[in-house]
């Protein structure tokens, strides 16, 4: 299962009230299908994924994790950064 099927799985899971089936481009944040539980977990899932803990007062948590695939991405940019280090 590819990194943001394994997340779509994992939001639909959560219960949350989606006007539409979840897609890699579905708005998180600023549609308002996202209430604080809902960023605390993606933030669990997102920490699990990387291996380390991520801060969200370091980046724009709106603008980088607004879909699927920027949180997929922000999980692949972080695991390459730690990998490097």
């Amino acid at each position: 299962m590819s990194l943001r099927d394994e997340l779509i799985a994992e939001i639909e899971g959560w219960g949350l009230p989606l006007e539409c089936r979840l897609a890699a481009d579905t708005s998180l944040i600023g549609s308002g299908a996202f209430d604080s539980m809902a960023l605390f977990n993606l933030l669990h899932w997102v920490e699990e994924r990387v291996g380390e803990t991520v801060d969200p007062t370091e980046f724009d948590l709106a603008a980088e994790w607004e879909t699927v695939d920027l949180v997929v991405r922000f999980v692949e940019e972080r695991r390459a950064a730690r990998a490097s280090r």
